[in-house]
């Protein structure tokens, strides 16, 4: 059954653009348009759509406004973000994430109409999947339940005990090792990607001034994006929280997120060890990659104890940097399939046998905190 879809955008050439690009895809059916955020509303309790594609500026009602509406009234229609790509709209497009739209597409830019269907065409297909996906998936609020993880994820905090050997098949070679839960922990380590500025506006500012470790973090968003979404964290934040640049010397108090476009590693400058960026081709289709990101950390401070976390996003990015870290002193954790927006790169940490807990989203700070309070950085 194709998915019911609704376009809110208050021009018209726009709308037009975007029916004709959803008209020529089968798995999704336009069911009704409407130019600003008061009309939506009207048409939605009548047409019942399950997919909303939703433009940030509109006279009467805005989409910023109508989307918090819906995701307190109607949580089980997905909504993604059309955006102008500028600076001025990508702050809003944070917004958006952070308020309940599990994804945004950038309007082209070209002045001929049908080279802008074609390319919202492929933008559509390419984001199908994530659709589909979330729209089959069960959306479980994290404050109301508090799953218990299985067994194999269990564990007890700050304790350098043994746990079960995990195993690794690859190229038919199963690997055997032990995993130790550190006692001290040297660097955190976030990868997160489709509903992660909800995630991380979430997480991060739960996480006290004194939080021990600085936090690097690999979110999947273009260039301009991860500079706003660093600035409205910040806002929120104990913590500082800023874009990372080249040679960036790491410290405590600060949460660095990798730049749209680019990949982060860490590397030892004159003894110190500092933020490397650079635009080797993408990982997992990814620039920046979660698992560039994990190797590199798995090589300079593996020895010394990394705190892993890996949070709601599509896909598998994440799990070859997790069994890397796993080799060396790593402590994992998973979010909760119930408290994702896409259960795909935690599911994919988890079946491999590689989380230490699998907790819901509202839990993770805490676990944090626990995790760490006998652990301090030196960058030297």
């Amino acid at each position: 059954m194709p998915i019911r879809t609704m376009v809110v955008d208050d021009t018209v050439i726009w709308r037009k653009i975007l029916s004709d690009s959803i008209s020529a895809i089968p798995e999704l059916e336009l069911i009704s348009t409407a130019s600003n955020g008061s009309i939506a509303l009207k048409k939605i309790s009548r047409d019942k759509p399950d997919l909303i594609f939703l433009d940030i500026h509109m006279p009467e009602m805005d989409g910023i406004e109508l989307l918090k509406l819906l995701h307190s009234s109607y949580p089980e229609i997905a909504v993604i973000m059309i955006s102008g790509g500028a600076t001025v709209n990508s702050k809003e497009t944070v917004e958006a994430l952070q308020s309940g739209a599990i994804d945004f597409i950038c309007k082209p830019t070209s002045t001929d109409h049908q080279q802008n269907v074609a390319s919202l065409q492929n933008d559509l297909r390419t984001m199908l999947r994530l659709i589909e996906v979330r729209l089959n998936t069960r959306k479980i609020e994290p404050h109301k339940t508090t799953p218990t993880p299985p067994p194999s994820l269990q564990s007890t905090p700050n304790q350098g005990v043994s746990l079960t050997p995990h195993m690794i098949t690859r190229h038919n070679e199963t690997e055997h090792y032990q995993s130790e839960i550190p006692k001290t922990f040297s660097i955190c380590v976030i990868g997160v990607s489709t509903g992660g500025p909800d995630a991380l506006a979430r997480l991060i500012p739960k996480l006290p001034v004194t939080f021990p470790l600085p936090i690097l973090v690999v979110q999947h968003m273009p260039p301009l994006f991860t500079k706003s979404l660093a600035e409205s964290l910040d806002k929120k934040s104990q913590l500082h929280i800023i874009e990372a640049s080249e040679n960036t010397v790491i410290s405590t108090g600060n949460v660095y997120i990798a730049p749209g476009g680019k990949h982060m590693i860490v590397r030892h400058v004159n003894g110190k060890a500092v933020i490397g960026l650079n635009e080797e081709p993408p990982e997992n289709s990814c620039r920046p990659s979660v698992d560039v990101l994990f190797r590199s950390v798995a090589a300079n401070f593996g020895d010394s104890g990394v705190l892993a976390i890996v949070l709601t996003g599509m896909g598998c990015d994440g799990l070859n940097g997790v069994k890397t870290l796993k080799r060396k002193k790593c402590y994992c954790i998973t979010q909760s399939e119930a408290s994702c927006i896409v259960y795909g790169m935690p599911r994919a940490v988890d079946e491999a046998k590689l989380a230490d807990r699998s907790l819901p989203l509202e839990e993770i700070a805490s676990e944090m905190e626990s995790m760490t309070r006998n652990s301090t950085f030196r960058n030297m």
